[in-house]
């Protein structure tokens, strides 16, 4: 009951936390199930056991989980004998294990995050009290998640935790030396209470075709009418936390240049502002929408454009087009916009 209860006390926390968290757009919670292997210390005297558990947490941060996880076993025992009845008749041992801990989500693709976590173990054999420990002690864990949708993913990880089994001052001193469990577990999360932020559109577009914008008008025939809505005349897609232009970028920013060399437009002007996903940090995102529109600026001033008619700016992922909690829609946020000055 008391594991019970511990476990449902956690839970009801983390659930309640995203209330005030609103603001942020990463308050959402992730619960989940998993199998897990164990192997017990050496001072332990256990055989290795199977089990499973339950995981409960919420975002605080970007990619910065706030979790617990709950898990039980039940272990054979392979001591030698003591010559103590108590000690002697004992077989199995059941094993409970809280940890609590801060969880950092390192994006490695779009689909896999590297999992970084570390905090506070609390290790109970429970059915014997009376011969094996209660105490707690710092915990550590690595692993992958990979995303199996937008809502489900899939984690495999490894833990080890220490403790010292100072709650059990009843029992032999040989087994409550400190010691360190090392385990394995993999299994399904979902994340619930998402909220993306809104997109924005304050463009013009004169034609969308799939995710570029292209430009069908006779450039000079075209004026900035609308202050604050810049007229786009070419937008160019690219692959996750790359800034590499793509073969399809470059049609695009062909057509693009041999409009601004024409004569007619010498006069007219340009802005290029980089855009991200909502994946990764917002500063790395700033960075990357940066090198993005520098990317595209250099490549318009190699056909002939003057970089002096070329401005930059990035939007990071301040300005999505689509919703960033869909692989579409996060495609399409991967983007370079190139609007007219003037």
């Amino acid at each position: 009951m008391r594991t019970l209860a511990s476990f449902a006390l956690g839970t009801v926390i983390a659930l309640g936390l995203p209330a005030s968290l609103q603001a942020q757009r990463q308050g959402a919670v992730e619960i989940g199930g998993f199998g897990r292997f164990t192997s017990f210390g050496e001072s332990q005297q256990l055989d290795a056991a199977f089990g499973g558990g339950g995981r409960a947490g919420v975002y605080i941060l970007r990619n910065l989980l706030l979790e617990m996880d709950l898990s039980y076993a039940d272990a054979d025992v392979n001591r030698a004998a003591t010559g103590i009845a108590v000690y002697d008749s004992l077989n199995r041992v059941s094993h409970t294990l809280w940890n609590y801990r801060l969880l950092y989500n390192a994006p490695l693709t779009e689909k896999v995050k590297l999992l970084v976590g570390g905090g506070y173990a609390y290790d109970a054999f429970g059915r014997q009290r009376q011969v094996a420990p209660r105490g707690g002690g710092v915990s550590g864990l690595l692993g992958l998640r990979l995303a199996l949708n937008d809502m489900w993913s899939f984690r495999i990880e490894g833990i080890a935790n220490q403790s010292s089994g100072e709650d059990s001052p009843n029992i032999a001193p040989e087994f409550r030396d400190s010691h360190i469990n090392i385990g394995g577990q993999a299994g399904v999360s979902i994340a619930l209470f998402t909220s993306p932020r809104r997109p924005r559109v304050d463009t013009v577009i004169e034609r969308v075709v799939q995710r570029d914008t292209v430009f069908t008008t006779r450039l000079d025939t075209v004026r900035v009418e609308v202050p604050g809505r810049p007229v786009v005349i070419g937008a160019v897609q690219f692959a996750f936390a790359q800034d590499a232009i793509t073969e399809e970028a470059r049609k695009v920013l062909d057509q693009i240049a041999a409009s601004l060399v024409e004569s007619v437009n010498m006069s007219r002007s340009i802005n290029v502002q980089g855009n991200t996903d909502a994946i990764g940090s917002e500063a790395s995102n700033t960075r990357l929408g940066q090198q993005r529109a520098d990317q595209v600026r250099d490549y318009l001033v190699s056909k002939g454009v003057a970089a002096s008619r070329i401005t930059t700016s990035t939007a990071g992922e301040g300005n999505p087009l689509a919703p960033n909690n869909t692989d579409n829609g996060r495609a399409t946020n991967r983007r370079v916009l190139i609007t007219l000055s003037n």
